[in-house]
């Protein structure tokens, strides 16, 4: 494995954990029993993040479409920079998901059909952006 997709493992690492983390707190926390009705903040939070996890895919084709195609290779020191860049923003992208699940647990009491999807979905999305270094071709 080369340093830059071990620097990228690592992260994409960090963030799947982060994850773990937003579900322990959810899962840990006691809230005020409060009404249980569908906020607009709800609506809000789901729009931005069906729009977050589309937007993952279509900036892992623009942003590292070049190393996955092998017209650009890590071993180009100029290209080290792009290629773990563009994958910190896709996994940031990924990883929002579940950030906003966790803001969306919170308005919600802690319900777990208010975070448990977002998660879910984070997960999904980041086992989808694995930074496999079998996905990327080397360069001709």
């Amino acid at each position: 494995m080369k340093p830059a997709h071990l620097i990228v493992f690592v992260i994409w690492g960090a963030l799947c954990s982060s994850l773990l983390v937003y579900a322990a707190m959810l899962s840990s926390m006691t809230f005020v029993p409060g009404k249980n009705e569908a906020s607009t903040l709800s609506n809000v939070i789901s729009l931005a993040a069906g729009s977050a996890a589309a937007l993952s895919f279509v900036l892992r084709k623009l942003l590292l479409g070049g190393f996955t195609s092998g017209k650009l290779s890590t071993d180009d020191p100029a290209n080290r920079g792009r290629f773990v860049a563009g994958n910190v923003v896709v996994f940031a992208l990924s990883e929002g998901v579940g950030a906003l699940g966790f803001v969306n647990g919170i308005s919600n009491q802690g319900r777990g059909e208010a975070w448990l999807p977002y998660i879910g979905l984070a997960f999904i999305l980041m086992l989808l952006h694995i930074p496999l270094p079998s996905r990327f071709k080397s360069a001709a």
